[in-house]
């Protein structure tokens, strides 16, 4: 779970209430109050989405489920904070994203070196690097 008191300082504070918004379910909240209109989002082997409006457009159609499919049983969101780095407007991550269905069981784990660029007191961009091979991985019971 993503503890808002390891942040180092307040970029990185702000980069993290975006991953605690995924944990907590309030995404499309925070991404209005927390990110720029031209908000970047992107992740490997997915569609880079561009700003604001197709954020939101993407998540309303079921968001990344529409193309990975595991991710059609997720219910709930957690990721393991492991280095947090920054410097002036960049925050660097890494961490383990678990995608949890009702059954208790991660449906998708990939260990990700994250990169939240900020402008202006708020987030730019979001971009995230791991091995693809996360899409077509087996459930892992808890």
């Amino acid at each position: 779970m993503i503890d808002l008191d390891v942040a180092n300082n307040d970029n990185e504070k702000l980069a993290l209430r975006l991953f605690k918004a995924m944990e907590d379910g309030d995404l499309m909240d925070k991404i209005e109050s927390l990110c720029t209109d031209d908000f970047v989002w992107a992740n490997s082997g997915l569609p880079t989405l561009k700003g604001k409006a197709e954020i939101f457009d993407h998540l309303a159609k079921g968001g990344f489920a529409q193309l990975i499919p595991l991710l059609k049983e997720m219910t709930s969101f957690s990721a393991d904070l492991i280095h947090i780095a920054s410097n002036e407007y960049v925050v660097f991550t890494e961490r383990i994203d678990h995608h949890w269905d009702a059954q208790g069981r991660d449906l998708m784990t990939p260990h990700i070196a994250g990169i939240v660029e900020l402008s202006d007191g708020k987030i730019a961009a979001l971009r995230d690097f791991y091995d693809t091979v996360c899409y077509d991985q087996e459930p892992i019971a808890d």
